[in-house]
């Protein structure tokens, strides 16, 4: 097998954390050369590695323009003709928008694998080496090219449309409800179930700073002066994280017609772990009344994820096309 050639982009997180002198793990303090020293691959796994530190942070704290940066340094990788595929090392907080906004920005013809820890690399049971080593033969194998940006976590490979932080401390951190993992890595074998969503081609002429998008969860009796804030303070978008099919308190109704008459986008999404939105009843603040109201109603997507698309395609997209943008993405 011809040896491949794998960039490694560290950003810190637990993955890359040290021990303070409380105790407590600082996140983000090993770079990425300190980070990979410590991975012992699987035997016959024939690579080279090139290891870069993007970002020293925990994942809390990354934002919109480190992404963008992330994109980048990702593009520029992938556009070698010497490189295989590549690997992402990131904080388990934020990761699953992170990879979601590379699935919809990177080329998908390469691999892109990332993947974080649960425990700290100085913990007791660290997942942070097997994590590592299991990234890196997702990365070499070309049943990856075309899928876009994936999740490995535990022996197993999630769609980054689908996976979803599912546990705050134990080794299955990420799930991907209702869609289930495309796969697993046992040792130095690949094994795909299926090959998921297909991908659409990488969002272009986006650029930062991008628009504001905010997102607000719906809930019993919450106050529509969210929503008014939203407005007041220069939202270009908004992202509901709707009640079961996709529904708000009919309080909300008024700042919502509101938000779109100034020109505001809002979507909705369904808060639940998996199934869609839809218009299947019909009282104030149901699916129905928001979408004649012009909201945007979407599928099988985490409000996180979707107020991600929307600052994309707000960027890049003619506000007439933004709707049927939308509809392709969430197809």
């Amino acid at each position: 097998m011809t040896k491949k050639h794998i960039v490694v982009l560290t950003t810190g997180g637990t993955i890359a954390s040290k021990p303070s002198d409380s105790g407590r793990s600082q996140s983000g303090e090993l770079s990425g050369e300190q980070l990979l020293d410590q991975v012992a691959l699987p035997q016959g796994v024939d690579v080279t590695l090139e290891v870069m530190s993007i970002l020293q942070k925990p994942s809390n704290a990354v934002t919109l323009a480190d992404l963008a940066e992330l994109h980048c340094q990702g593009r520029r990788a992938l556009s070698r003709a010497d490189v295989d595929g590549l690997v992402i090392t990131h904080g388990t907080d934020t990761l699953e928008e992170t990879a979601y906004f590379l699935s919809l920005t990177l080329p998908a013809d390469k691999p892109c694998v990332i993947t974080g820890s649960q425990r700290a690399p100085h913990q007791l049971g660290t997942d942070a080496f097997k994590n590592i080593c299991d990234a890196i033969v997702a990365a070499v194998s070309p049943q990856l090219s075309q899928l876009g940006c994936v999740v490995v976590f535990n022996e197993s490979l999630f769609a980054a449309r689908y996976a979803r932080k599912v546990s705050s401390f134990q080794l299955h951190g990420f799930d991907a409800p209702g869609a289930g993992a495309l796969g697993y890595i046992d040792g130095q074998r690949l094994k795909l179930y299926h090959t998921g969503t297909a991908i659409e081609p990488p969002i272009e002429g986006w650029d930062v700073p991008l628009p504001r998008v905010d997102l607000l969860p719906a809930y019993l009796d919450a106050s529509p002066a969210l929503l008014k804030a939203c407005l007041e303070s220069g939202a270009k978008g908004v992202v509901i994280d709707g009640l079961g099919r996709g529904h708000v308190p009919p309080g909300w109704m008024n700042e919502i017609r509101a938000l779109v008459s100034a020109g505001v986008l809002v979507a909705v999404v369904s808060s639940c772990a998996q199934g869609p939105v839809n218009t299947s009843y019909e009282f104030s603040g149901s699916l129905a009344d928001l979408v004649s109201a012009g909201v945007i109603a979407l599928n099988d997507i985490s409000a996180r994820k979707a107020r991600l698309a929307l600052a994309l395609l707000l960027s890049s997209t003619p506000r007439e096309a933004l709707g049927d943008a939308m509809e392709r993405l969430m197809a």
